[in-house]
């Protein structure tokens, strides 16, 4: 034949072997080649005569066995590491913290109380006015005036500013006149001249008034006063002099400081004491 068949077609013999089935492999796909050629036998001479057999037709070749499903492949198991790890349960202590800090958060950005009502506004700036803190009562006011609030909370208002402005004012001269004081009379004290610090102490009092710094300022130099008139008393002792030293004593006691009393006692025995020496030192004259 000049190609190759798979059954005689005169016999009807297989010439080609089956090819054997391939079970639970899967046969990668055939690469194709080139089918090697097929040698062409010569022709066999038949005899002139006889007549030429009619050829049979071939049989059709049975139909090739099924071949067997191939299995797939088993899948692999899924990877751990690919799956996320379950996420634990929110605690009881978590959610009591998160309540505590929110309601931390809320205390400190609550929302403002309502704004003050208008005569509210006027009694703390009337406050400010009081205490000499008369910018902050001039912002209120302008806020008033600003808001078109009524017009006899703002007359009000402005009434008490102009009043504490001429109080705090004085008050403030009164602070400048205490200052220059202080220094006047504590330099007129180290000089030894107590009158002069009384002096000018009387004229700041005649002005300004007493207050407990005055009356502390007072006792001060009114004790300096009676401790000069003290130690004059010394000095007429040292001279024996009854006169100057009882006029001495007079002068201090009248200050009335009690922290010189021990002193002044001591110098009243001694003015009896000279007293008395002046009496002996008399009476043999008396007698003569």
């Amino acid at each position: 034949m000049p190609l190759r068949v798979v059954h005689c077609p005169f016999c009807g013999a297989r010439q080609v072997a089956q090819a054997p089935v391939l079970e639970k492999t899967i046969a990668p796909p055939p690469v194709p080649r080139m089918p090697p050629p097929v040698p062409v036998a010569p022709p066999i001479p038949q005899p002139a005569a006889a007549p030429a057999p009619q050829p049979v037709p071939p049989s059709p070749p049975p139909p090739p066995a099924p071949a067997a499903p191939a299995k797939a492949p088993p899948a692999k198991p899924a990877t751990r590491g690919s799956v996320p790890p379950p996420r634990p349960p929110v605690r009881l202590r978590t959610w009591i913290a998160a309540a505590v800090v929110l309601t931390g958060i809320w205390f400190f950005n609550k929302p403002a109380d309502k704004p003050a009502s208008v005569g509210e506004q006027v009694e703390a700036a009337t406050a400010l006015a009081a205490q000499c803190d008369l910018d902050g009562a001039r912002s209120a006011l302008a806020v008033l005036k600003s808001a078109k609030a009524p017009a006899a909370q703002i007359k009000r208002l402005q009434a008490s500013i102009t009043k504490s402005a001429a109080t705090c004012d004085k008050q403030q001269q009164r602070a400048q006149a205490w200052l220059a004081l202080q220094g006047s009379v504590n330099q007129a004290l180290d000089a030894g001249k107590p009158d002069v610090a009384a002096t000018r102490l009387a004229v700041y009092v005649k002005r300004w008034g007493d207050d407990p710094d005055t009356l502390e300022l007072d006792a001060r130099v009114k004790v300096a006063q009676a401790s000069a008139q003290l130690d004059l008393a010394d000095v007429c002792l040292a001279r024996s002099d009854r006169v100057c030293l009882e006029n001495s004593l007079i002068a201090a006691e009248r200050y009335k400081r009690p922290e010189l009393a021990a002193r002044t006692q001591t110098l009243r025995t001694a003015l009896s004491q000279l007293l008395e020496h002046s009496l002996l030192d008399a009476a043999p004259v008396q007698g003569q």
